[in-house]
């Protein structure tokens, strides 16, 4: 029978035990390790012989795979290190009813390997109590203790259908790949000797497709992941506002950089003495300094960090409230979620998302105009599109506009090396008030600055941008 239809069924993980007790029986546990994300590998010692059994995730298909070449990667993760050192494998089964595969070990030890939804980890029991797992969420699943060794006879209904009772039986009497009609083949072979396979892989669980979520279940599952983000983006301003507290420290070493290249002082195996008389401390001062910097370099390096620090600090504090509030009113639309209202926050908040609340593709993020003179004027849709409009799309010489100090849509006038008339200034910056939310106000500040004159401070909410070398023009909406 071909492939595809086997490595769905239930009987293809029978076969995976008639395969493996003939395999792994008697042999000892080795390493239990971990070398890529969602795949975990069994080393099985019998003598000089090593097995090698992996099992693998792979979104919403499970891989198994046994194999002679055993070769060890050199960057690995053990894992599952709660089972004990020397445990032997004494018996292996499967759940009469599901895609379990169960390795009895010594002391009443076992390894089950999962195949289906809601049980597809593998797990470590002792005393029939759960100690471990390899992927590590849900709690194993309730199951029933039946199960199924090789010397017992196929129970009367068949888990999955796929493969008929007749193949089964005849695959007592071996089990073969026939590569050149890429099929599997069913009962006694002349080419393969029982079931002695050095290296195979059966696929099996693969769904045509995942469950359908409720849209509920889904804007949930957004509304979590982006809670998450913005919590880190908390974070990360937090970090960066720390770090620009330090503008007085900075503030007491310029002083004692100007004191000193005033004064003709030198450094001193890294660092700069001021002493009580000079010093604005009235105490002696040591200055950390690097070596083969002169003085003034330092001066003018210390001073542009200083200026950086301070004009980052006030709008760090503005956008880490923002980000806060957003996070408060997140929570409490998770609490009590409506579908219409949570999807609104979530799309006014740079989500870009349908109105079933599923994520949208092949979209591009801002809508096009032209200028008078013939130019590009782009604007961005929400505020995840604004930063990929700003920092992906435009180039450094494009104009950028916003409306002063209100949300609104970033508009990127795009020019290239070409500089932009009066009128065609006037008509981006009317695009940015009228996408503001100043545009009912008749009368609207656009700020406005080539691309390359934008930053974006780490962890910043999606949509925020520190503007230099800015200037102003005032619209006047209908």
């Amino acid at each position: 029978m071909e492939p595809q239809n086997f490595i769905r069924s239930w009987p293809a993980l029978w076969l995976w035990m008639e395969h493996l007790n003939k395999e792994l029986r008697e042999s000892e546990l080795g390493l239990t390790y971990t070398y890529r994300k969602g795949r975990l590998d069994f080393q099985f010692l019998s003598g000089d012989e090593v097995c090698l059994l992996s099992w693998e995730k792979k979104g919403n298909q499970v891989t198994l795979t046994s194999s002679h070449f055993a070769s060890l990667p050199r960057k690995r993760v053990e894992v599952l290190r709660k089972i004990p050192v020397g445990s032997m494998v004494l018996n292996i089964f499967i759940h009469t009813q599901d895609k379990l595969l169960r390795i009895d070990l010594n002391d009443g030890d076992r390894l089950i390997l999962g195949a289906y939804p809601g049980a597809s980890n593998v797990y470590y029991q002792s005393g029939g109590v759960l100690q471990d797992s390899f992927l590590k969420q849900d709690a194993f699943p309730t199951v029933t203790e039946d199960w199924l060794s090789p010397g017992d006879p196929l129970p009367q209904s068949i888990p999955g259908g796929n493969v008929t009772h007749a193949q089964l039986a005849a695959a007592k009497e071996g089990l073969s790949t026939d590569w050149e009609n890429n099929s599997i083949n069913f009962g006694p072979t002349t080419s393969i000797a029982g079931m002695t396979i050095n290296e195979f892989t059966i696929d099996v669980l693969k769904h045509a497709s995942k469950p359908k979520e409720t849209t509920t279940a889904s804007l949930q599952k957004t509304a979590r992941t982006v809670l998450k983000r913005w919590k880190g983006k908390a974070k990360k301003i937090e970090s960066e506002m720390t770090e620009a507290r330090t503008w007085p420290e900075l503030q007491q070493k310029l002083q004692a950089l100007q004191i000193g290249i005033a004064m003709g002082m030198s450094s001193k195996d890294g660092r700069l003495i001021i002493p009580a008389e000079l010093s604005p401390t009235e105490k002696d001062l040591s200055v950390p300094v690097e070596k083969d910097i002169p003085l003034y370099q330092l001066i003018e390096s210390t001073a542009k960090k200083i200026r950086k620090f301070r004009g980052k600090l006030e709008q760090l504090e503005t956008i880490l409230k923002a980000v806060q509030a957003d996070i408060k009113n997140l929570e409490q639309h998770i609490v009590v979620p409506e579908d219409k209202s949570l999807l609104k926050f979530l799309q006014e908040h740079g989500e870009s998302l349908d109105r079933s609340g599923k994520q949208q593709v092949d979209r591009k993020p801002y809508k096009s105009y032209a200028s008078p003179g013939g130019f590009d004027i782009l604007v961005g849709r929400s505020s995840q599109d604004n930063d990929t409009l700003t920092f992906k799309v435009a180039n450094k010489n494009d104009w950028w506009f916003h409306a002063r100090q209100v949300r609104g849509s970033h508009v990127i006038l795009r020019t290239g090396n070409r500089p932009p008339q009066h009128n065609d200034i006037v008509a981006a910056a009317e695009h940015a008030a009228r996408n503001s939310k100043a545009k009912h106000s008749g009368v609207v500040v656009v700020q406005y600055c080539q691309r390359k004159h934008l930053s974006k401070p780490k962890g910043a909410h999606p949509g925020a941008v520190l503007v230099n070398h800015e200037q102003s023009i005032t619209i006047k909406l209908d």
